[in-house]
């Protein structure tokens, strides 16, 4: 039977009057994916962060390898062999991608560590020489060298110099005639996709003419001229863009033949280094050292730090990041990419994952689970934390549930134990009560439009998009995570400055949506998918969070906000939405998150919103959170209140709109009205 590679036993950890974990016991093992998953605040984060030191335990135990494990910071966990990927932002924005994947590591690129010893091998999956004859011949030289005197390694030193400069030799020969041919194939296949795409914008040049020429719509000619200018320049946009893709995979694959002559000497230049090494003298080394400590140790070699950032880059898969960008130029899901490259770099033995594929596309999801199984069949252990029941029974070997801070289940999936209901069940302490998503299927709503834009243009996320938002409606706005949803929700509510096109709101929607602010004033709330830095203000208190968009509502005379009215205010919301708390005024980022998603949904209701646009409204939150968030719409819908929900979820589309807009590449596909047979299958077809 395995040994356990991680042992915990009786982890308590208390915030004050809180346990969040109770006589917490846990075993993982080696080559094992174990999920945990509960509702928000069972315990679930605080044990994986225990773990890795961002927390200490109030008492238990914890063994690593057997040996008593008590780390103090993410970095000496990490260095001892536990990494995470944290749930929220881990990332700092305002320094450099490189700088984020070596953060508290960059003494390997001063002092004694400013210029490379080693140099790095990063083959390209172009490459597929056999190594195995020069690498068993290099071992064999460096066990002879290691067993005789220093004075004896030169012959052998010269001639395992000479053996190994010829095999390298013959292998850059062979690697050379193979890469010619590569190189071949890659111009001809870029030759042939590129044509492709001129085919394809011909194409799209005739659909254009006849759709204008047709006049459908029969609209002004002004129009039809700007609407038909702008579709070819987004065309013609769209062709730029696909080719210079194209130029740039080709340009990769070619620098990766080049590449690859230079990893291939790399190998020969260590492995002639290593034979050097076991002979080196001691005082020459630490004179070497000295001077470069004195010289160089307030200085940090960028050039090496970059190339070994873009290294643990391409480990994972990635090559579109560039190692010395600020951090901040990037999006939430990049900046995840950047979490896990820095995390698995160190080649951990257990990689704990905290609800990370919620922030991730669908190929950043991918390549996750790819480097999951990756551990696993290295015989390494994967903690993964998630709210996806049906990600977690796909992916995970075993799974832990907790509640309140204590496990109640220990699932194997070998011995069939994986039921959905009954962890459902496990997770909440009882069977959910009263609908899930609505149980109606009339889909009524008012005449009365609130909210429209018309022929919304910005880039390639939003071409001539045209929405009506109607009095008691729930909107639901799909599609893949890049077609432009997401660029919708924020022009609705004026947080960008669209290229073309207007918002309207008000009674006779005569009222021009300009800003923000402007929004806010008509009772138009918007909540952003990206909570942490867009919605909330985690150093802050759940009170100001809540109380901070209702000044205006509360204020006296227009100027005079008394703690009295605030106070009434936010306990109000505090209670209807159950947030768990000890107080309002406890800091937001102390709280679950699902608390924190309710904080969000507080800070608008609190103004008496009449036009709710919630971004991914149940990203990252646990079933029961998610089922109490979709009875608050119904019931909000059931008091005339309009709700646009964008989401990546195709089943809370289904089960909570009226009717459900798809978008794909910017424009809106398809139009579903509500009905109990519609499909994800009927739905898929229009946002690929």
């Amino acid at each position: 039977m395995k040994e356990p590679i991680f042992k915990a036993t009786h982890i308590v950890k208390q915030f004050g009057p809180t346990i969040a974990l109770n006589d917490v016991d846990i075993e993982i093992y080696p080559g094992e994916i174990r999920g945990f998953i509960g509702e928000n605040g069972s315990g679930k984060s605080t044990m994986s962060a225990i773990m890795t030191g961002i927390y200490q335990k109030t008492s238990g135990t914890m063994e690593y390898h057997g040996k008593s494990w008590e780390p103090t910071s993410m970095v000496e966990a990490l260095e001892g062999g536990i990494g995470i990927i944290v749930q929220e932002n881990g990332t700092i924005s305002a320094i450099s991608v490189a700088e984020n994947i070596f953060l508290g590591e960059l003494k390997q690129f001063s002092g004694v560590n400013y210029f490379e010893e080693k140099k790095i091998e990063n083959f390209s999956p172009l490459y597929n020489l056999d190594m195995k004859d020069f690498d068993t011949k290099s071992k064999e030289y460096l066990d002879k060298i290691s067993s005789v005197t220093k004075e004896e390694t030169k012959p052998i030193l010269k001639e395992a110099s000479a053996v190994l400069k010829e095999m390298h030799k013959n292998l850059k020969d062979e690697l050379m005639r193979t890469n010619e041919t590569k190189k071949q194939e890659i111009i001809a296949r870029f030759d042939e996709e590129s044509k492709k795409e001129f085919d394809k914008l011909q194409n799209e040049f005739e659909l254009i003419n006849k759709k204008y020429e047709a006049n459908e719509e029969h609209l002004d000619d002004v129009i039809v001229q700007r609407r038909k200018e702008n579709d070819i320049k987004e065309a013609k946009g769209t062709y730029k863009k696909e080719i210079k893709k194209l130029y740039n995979v080709t340009y990769m694959k070619l620098d990766w033949l080049k590449s690859d002559v230079q990893y291939l000497k790399n190998h020969y230049l260590n492995a002639i280094h290593d034979l050097k090494k076991p002979h080196e003298s001691v005082s020459l080394r630490k004179f070497k050292n000295f001077w470069l400590t004195a010289i160089f140790g307030l200085f940090v070699n960028g050039k090496k730090l970059r190339k070994h950032a873009g290294y643990a880059l391409s480990k994972i898969g990635v090559n579109d990041i560039q190692p010395g960008v600020i951090t901040a130029a990037y999006d939430m899901q990049a900046r995840k990419l950047i979490e896990i490259a820095k995390c698995l770099n160190k080649n951990p033995e257990i990689f704990i994952v905290d609800e990370t594929t919620t922030a991730l596309s669908e190929t950043g999801r991918n390549l996750l689970y790819k480097k999951m199984n990756d551990l696993k069949n290295e015989g390494k252990s994967v903690l993964f934390i998630s709210h996806d029941l049906d990600e977690l029974m796909e992916k995970c070997d075993t799974l832990t549930v907790l509640r309140d801070g204590n496990i109640v289940a220990n699932l194997d999936k070998a011995k069939g134990e994986f039921d959905a209901e009954a962890i459902k069940k496990y997770m909440i302490g009882r069977e959910l009560k009263g609908d899930y998503y609505r149980s109606d299927y009339d889909g009524s709503y008012s005449d009365q439009v609130v909210l429209k834009m018309v022929d919304g243009i910005e880039g390639n996320q939003l071409r001539h998009v045209n929405v009506e938002l109607h009095k008691g409606e729930i909107l639901g706005i799909g599609g893949l995570s890049e077609c432009g949803m997401h660029t919708l929700g924020k022009a609705l509510f004026g947080n960008i400055k669209i290229e073309g096109g207007y918002v309207y709101t008000g009674e006779n929607l005569d009222k021009l949506v300009k800003s923000e602010s402007f929004a806010m004033s008509q009772k138009i709330g918007y909540l952003s998918k990206n909570r942490d830095v867009e919605a909330l203000s985690l150093k802050t208190s759940i009170f100001d969070n809540i109380a901070i968009a209702s000044i205006n509502n509360i204020a006296k005379l227009n100027f005079l906000v008394t703690k009295s009215d605030e106070k009434k205010l936010v306990n109000k919301e505090v209670k209807e939405l159950q947030i768990k708390c000890n107080s309002p005024q406890d800091l937001v980022s102390k709280l679950s998150g699902g608390n924190k998603q309710k904080v969000s949904l507080a800070k608008w209701i609190a103004n008496d919103s009449e036009i709710l646009i919630l971004d991914c409204p149940t990203r990252g939150v646990d079933i029961g959170v998610k089922q109490f968030i979709y009875q608050l719409l119904y019931k909000m819908k059931q008091e005339g209140k309009s709700i646009i929900m964008i989401s990546e979820e195709l089943p809370e589309l289904i089960g909570m709109s009226d009717r459900i807009l798809i978008m794909k590449n910017g424009e809106i596909t398809k139009e579903f009205t509500r009905s109990k047979d519609l499909t994800q299958e009927q739905i898929v077809e229009y946002m690929i």
